[in-house]
């Protein structure tokens, strides 16, 4: 069956697993984040686009008012330029002479900005840089503990300087993620958390402008500091890269603070067995839906699904689940289908080929996930 012959059919007629994604749902979340923003002056929104990673989607973004995007991937970060973006924050670093040879032929294109951490790595990207008669921007990340790349702190401000001196390249400022925040469920707890990095910063702000080195970029909030980041005073500017409240998922859900965006992204699946009165058997498994947490990969607990209560467990296979339920008889029937939540919406949206974009329970579009694999 092609793209086009699935528009205007009832979502349930498709074949199943499949990536649903709610239009009005997708929406109603970048409204919401943009309308917020509008009323702030204190930090900017940059969103990250490794969960959806559709340009469709990331102009909308940048039509409600965000200010450029970012991504992790360099091979994602040349699909977008492609697409007509130009001001690209890539958060990572970028190692290998014909990564950094793309680097640089990117630079040409957009106003790209990659991630160094290290005096060695800023050098080898400025050599390649000259060789191909251009400038790389580069910006320093920020060391956040374990799981992340980056500088310490105390070590950041030398960093810089000696980047600064650094031909071929272009210092823009700093970056980093925090990804520990969101095993914080607490919004004020989170907020004291955050607000004791962004201090930091702001000392390192103060250091640098002493030996008149500015900081054009300033880049750390997500999407679970979405409201935070803004109210904090002692900087301007500070970009939040927040990204996965474009879909959400239902572990991002039951922090506080992000229970605003609604979920949009769903895997539609089809009951093929009932092998017990308690059992439910669906054709869609890790292979189309993951099961880790959104903020915690080691911790398996699988999907949610939409409208249904009395879930006593969930086993996934690669390409099926078994559903048992506290209360038999369940009424879903062999051939009926259900929306399956995910734990985490940005890996389970790199499982599918394409997206079907529904509204009122049709289909309205179908996005082709061309951004998958691009690394």
């Amino acid at each position: 069956m092609s793209d086009c012959s699935v528009i205007g059919m009832n979502k349930d007629d498709l074949d199943t697993p499949c990536l649903l994604v709610d239009l009005d749902v997708v929406e109603k979340n970048i409204k919401t984040m943009a309308d917020y923003y509008r009323k702030k002056e204190g930090a900017a929104l940059r969103p990250h686009q490794k969960g959806h990673r559709l340009p469709i989607i990331g102009k909308k973004q940048v039509e409600a008012g965000a200010k450029g995007v970012s991504m992790t991937s360099l091979g994602l970060a040349e699909y977008y330029a492609q697409c007509g973006f130009s001001d690209i924050l890539v958060t990572n670093e970028v190692a290998g002479y014909n990564k950094m040879r793309r680097v640089a032929t990117l630079s040409k294109q957009a106003d790209v900005t990659v991630g160094v951490d290290s005096i060695e790595n800023a050098m080898k990207l400025g050599d390649v840089a000259r060789e191909m008669d251009t400038v790389i921007q580069v910006g320093v990340e920020l060391y956040m503990g374990t799981g992340t790349c980056g500088v310490d702190m105390k070590d950041a401000g030398s960093l810089i300087k000696k980047i600064t001196t650094v031909g071929g390249v272009m210092f823009r400022g700093v970056w980093w993620h925090q990804g520990s925040l969101a095993d914080i469920i607490n919004w004020e707890e989170r907020k004291q958390a955050h607000f004791k990095t962004l201090d930091r910063v702001a000392m390192l702000k103060s250091e640098l402008e002493k030996e008149d080195i500015s900081l054009e970029i300033i880049s750390g909030g997500f999407t679970c500091t979405w409201d935070i980041t803004p109210e904090y005073g002692g900087l301007e500017n500070v970009e939040v890269q927040a990204g996965s409240y474009v879909f959400s998922d239902w572990c991002s859900h039951e922090s506080e603070g992000l229970d605003v965006f609604d979920y949009a992204l769903t895997v539609l699946t089809r009951c093929i067995s009932r092998p017990q009165p308690d059992e439910i058997c669906f054709d869609a498994g890790m292979n189309a839906c993951s099961d880790e947490h959104t903020d915690s990969y080691l911790n398996v607990v699988g999907f949610k699904i939409k409208g249904m209560e009395g879930i006593k467990r969930v086993k996934q296979r690669e390409e099926l689940s078994m559903v048992k339920v506290e209360k038999p008889p369940s009424d879903i029937r062999i051939g009926d289908t259900v929306e399956l939540i995910p734990p985490h919406s940005d890996t389970t949206a790199k499982l599918h080929d394409r997206y079907y974009g529904v509204r009122k329970g049709r289909v309205e579009a179908v996005f082709p996930n061309y951004g998958r694999g691009l690394l």
